[in-house]
């Protein structure tokens, strides 16, 4: 696949990137956020240092992808339960259904 040069910019500083066209709003969104959260935080703390504003943002994302991976193996897990009681049903309809007919 072709990949597309775009320019995003965190903080004020702008980086180039290569990326797949179907990338290309995904990665740019990425970036307004990051950049949106890098002012929130420097708005909220006294903080300055743009390394802590970029490790702080960096710990928040790593967090919130953390806590969605929890929920999403939980969702798969609760899913193959509902898998599971399903077929359980299934079964013992099955087995109902075979004892009627065998009457």
């Amino acid at each position: 696949m072709s990949k597309e040069t775009i320019e995003v910019t965190i903080a004020g500083r702008s980086y180039p990137l290569s990326v797949l066209p179907e990338e290309v709003e995904g990665v740019k969104s990425a970036a307004i956020a990051i950049d949106e959260r890098l002012a929130e935080l420097k708005s909220q703390f006294a903080v300055q240092d743009r390394i802590d504003l970029f490790a702080m943002t960096a710990l928040q994302l790593s967090i919130r992808v953390k806590q969605l991976e929890k929920l999403e193996a939980k969702l798969a897990s609760d899913k193959e339960g509902e898998e599971e009681f399903t077929l359980e049903l299934v079964g013992d309809l099955t087995q109902r259904i075979n004892s009627v007919l065998k009457s």
